[in-house]
């Protein structure tokens, strides 16, 4: 029980994650020393937990399923979305700067203890490193897919797509909204109470996070290193699309990734002293993290 509040707490820094464009829950999950234990308590969650609730009663199954930390973890996640959506946007609006320098410096401060956590360092590590650096590099370049017409089957693919990513880290379930042009209908649906849609975007989560994470428990259970090595690989490769200096034409178009100074001739400040700071904040923040985490084990 002592340990909940953390989890909660871990929760609600996964949720402001989530919501995004760019970062992924998966990353935070990581960064604080969550993501195995989550990974393999969804994967858990199978019927045959009904069948220890008949047998063994519900404090057996509540055990089982590991429940404890999944509702303190998801119920964090629900409550940074509904206190701090608002903020992070605006936050974004008004110093987005700084705030995309904080999450560099979360992802830089990270990889390495990621990396050091691998039992053996040999040449398939490496290339799985390299394979994830490409990928999210990649995918963070990617043009968005353009209209779509909309209906309740897109949305319920959007939400499996979608979760997917949010579980892996580097990989931001928000960006992949942006590539399939569904971020801002899903924001629309949930200020307009469109609840045939949520429905089906929600559904699509569930479905796509619980056959996804089979996979990737039997993937970390039979190749833990090289797998562990990709995801790290996700996380240095995002540095790509957290880059803090960066400019949307006002007329449209595709972002722009500028130096400080370019971005000062566009915007008037290229705010670099703020993002220092902001940079070594998020570092400080991982390692605060880790200390802590390493002394609750």
């Amino acid at each position: 029980m002592k340990r909940l509040p953390g989890v909660f707490a871990r929760g609600m820094a996964m949720g402001i994650a989530d919501v995004v464009p760019g970062v992924s829950g998966g990353t935070l999950a990581l960064i604080t020393g969550i993501y195995e234990e989550l990974i393999s308590s969804l994967a858990n969650l199978h019927p045959r937990l009904l069948g220890i609730w008949r047998r063994d009663g519900f404090k057996a199954f509540w055990q089982a399923g590991n429940f404890a930390f999944l509702f303190s973890l998801f119920a964090g996640i629900v409550a940074s979305i509904v206190l701090f959506a608002r903020l992070m946007s605006w936050m974004l609006d008004h110093y987005p700067v700084p705030v995309w320098a904080f999450f560099c410096g979360l992802i830089i401060a990270s990889v390495m203890p990621v990396w050091r956590s691998l039992h053996e360092h040999k040449l398939r590590e490496y290339i799985a490193f390299g394979c994830g650096i490409v990928a999210a590099g990649g995918i963070a370049l990617l043009p968005g897919l353009g209209h779509i017409s909309l209906n309740p089957l897109v949305f319920l693919l959007s939400g499996a797509l979608a979760i997917c990513a949010m579980i892996l880290p580097g990989i931001s379930g928000s960006f992949i909204l942006l590539l399939l042009g569904m971020y801002v209908p899903v924001l629309d649906a949930l200020r307009q109470g469109d609840w045939v849609s949520i429905g089906a975007f929600v559904s699509g989560c569930a479905i796509g996070l619980l056959s996804f994470v089979h996979l990737l428990r039997w993937m970390l259970r039979h190749w833990h290193d090289p797998i562990m090595a990709l995801l790290a690989g996700f996380m240095a490769g995002s540095l790509v699309k957290l880059w803090p200096w960066r400019w949307t034409p006002e007329q449209g178009g595709r972002e722009q990734w500028l130096s400080p100074s370019e971005y000062a001739s566009q915007s008037g400040d290229a705010m670099l002293l703020p993002a220092l700071l902001a940079l070594f904040a998020g570092m400080l923040v991982v390692a605060l993290l880790f200390r802590a985490d390493r002394r609750s084990n």
